[in-house]
């Protein structure tokens, strides 16, 4: 990616294209790990061997960040899952909104972005992961006019997985 494209400058919260081995999109993700992870520990046994690894940065398409000046504020990605029946499929990763700065509709428009990004590839189906344990991020995804669907390679194995379709 040669320039980072963001929003206009006259909206206060300012959207930056970057890639996911971006410093600061490292750290919201870090932060995300660090509020689920209590989460999900009554369950690390049960789930050891069968959740993937993360991404690697050459999957990502684009990563999304938002910043209020210099501060970041939420992220999502756009990740090659893979070919399957002759299509790229492509999957959205890691929304995630700093806790300080919930309700102001951040992973709505997180979701908005990766969304723009996958339809200007040609993309017109998307896929999604998520927990069970996560309520509010279901919550969001079918508000958002995502439909459950079962779960699909790599994440078919994972007990606590949730997955989600959006044609687009």
């Amino acid at each position: 990616m040669n320039r980072p494209r963001t929003t206009p400058p006259s909206d206060p919260v300012r959207w930056v294209a970057t890639t996911w081995d971006d410093p600061d999109a490292l750290a919201l993700r870090r932060r995300m790990d660090a509020e689920l992870r209590p989460r999900y520990a009554p369950f690390d046994a049960q789930r050891a061997g069968r959740r993937p690894g993360p991404p690697t940065a050459a999957e990502i398409a684009v990563t999304w960040l938002a910043y209020e000046g210099a501060s970041p504020l939420a992220t999502a990605s756009l990740r090659l899952l893979g070919d399957r029946e002759a299509e790229h499929l492509y999957e959205v990763k890691r929304v995630y909104v700093h806790d300080e700065h919930r309700g102001r509709g951040l992973a709505v428009a997180a979701l908005d972005a990766v969304e723009r990004s996958a339809r200007a590839l040609g993309v017109t189906r998307l896929f999604l992961q998520t927990g069970k344990l996560q309520p509010e991020a279901m919550g969001l995804y079918e508000r958002q006019g995502w439909h459950r669907i079962p779960c699909y390679p790599p994440y078919d194995a994972d007990v606590l997985g949730v997955c989600y379709g959006k044609r687009l």
